[in-house]
């Protein structure tokens, strides 16, 4: 049987982690009110970007298929023509992927930060 100083120990016990998931909510609390951004600003600074990427990844591979194409029925398919075209298509498209997030990324925070004015 349990003597009343086990239940005693067993509820201030239960007391203390009640106590302890308290300070963890509201700390957590504290922290969502601090945090000025919504749940739609944080979806629309991830979507903004990726959209904007996967939009731009198909305009680019249209455009290296129509190169492609050209260059092949120019009758040019010498294997270091091939290696040089792959390469600066290559160079080129991470260099546009890059400005395209970098913008679009600049673009996503100037509209969240207008909303938050």
């Amino acid at each position: 049987m349990s003597t009343p100083t086990d239940m005693h120990t067993a509820a201030d016990t239960i007391v203390t982690r009640l106590q302890a998931v308290d300070t963890a909510v509201t700390a957590l609390k504290a922290r969502r009110e601090r945090d000025p951004e919504t749940l739609g600003d944080k979806i629309l600074l991830f979507a903004l970007p990726t959209i904007a990427g996967v939009a731009i990844g198909r305009i680019m591979q249209s455009v290296w298929s129509g190169v492609e194409r050209r260059c092949i029925a120019g009758g040019n398919t010498k294997a270091t023509t091939r290696l040089i075209a792959s390469l600066s298509r290559t160079a080129i498209s991470a260099a546009v992927a890059a400005v395209t997030n970098q913008l679009s990324s600049m673009a996503a925070q100037a509209i969240v930060n207008k909303h938050h004015r």
